[in-house]
């Protein structure tokens, strides 16, 4: 099911997120976890793509898992150290195994990396172009930061980069972690604003 879907029943949702292991000999015993965890009815469960895409490789595997226990995965997809070819090959194995919720995201940038003029993907809305650009019914969900992304330069820039992604087509948007539910309902009011 759509994360979009869950989300328009305005209940309360909960989701667990799971982590890759970095090697394949443990992904067994990740595959086992993702069976106890499923058997606490979570809303859906979002995989994460590892760091510059380390492990990437099980995230479609993972995800496969979650679906096959009868929750709804979302699987995250970075694009900072990925080619257009690489964007391709995942959301065609997330395809191939009937997973239809995405989390876009740009990612974190690694330590020594560079930008060059031969980077494709910059940004988290580029990335969001091109999957709908693959298959447009793919359901993509894009991060927010309620207490501003420590790259934005204030948060006006930082509104305006999030209307870029919903405007290329994110269908729900999911927060950091924050602590004050004050600057989360501030947040909330300015992106209302027209």
């Amino acid at each position: 099911m759509k994360i979009s879907e869950i989300l328009k029943n305005n209940k309360v949702t909960v989701s667990f997120e799971v982590f890759p292991p970095k090697q394949w000999d443990k992904l067994e015993n990740t595959k086992n976890t993702v069976k106890e965890m499923c058997k606490y009815n979570p809303s859906f469960m979002s995989v994460t793509y590892g760091a510059a895409g380390t492990t990437s490789g099980f995230t479609t595997e993972i995800a496969n898992e979650i679906k096959k226990c009868g929750v709804s995965p979302l699987s995250h997809l970075t694009c900072l150290t990925s080619t257009r070819n690489k964007i391709h090959q995942v959301v065609g194995e997330l395809e191939e195994n009937g997973i239809e919720n995405i989390l876009a995201l740009r990612g974190d940038i690694p330590q020594g990396f560079e930008f060059t003029d031969k980077q494709y993907f910059r940004n988290a809305y580029q990335l969001v172009n091109e999957i709908k650009s693959i298959n447009p019914n793919i359901c993509i969900g894009g991060a927010c930061y309620p207490e501003t992304h420590p790259e934005s330069k204030n948060r006006v820039e930082d509104i305006a980069r999030l209307k870029e992604k919903v405007d290329c087509g994110v269908e729900f948007l999911t927060t950091q972690m924050f602590f004050d539910n004050e600057k989360f309902f501030n947040f909330y009011e300015m992106c209302q604003i027209k």
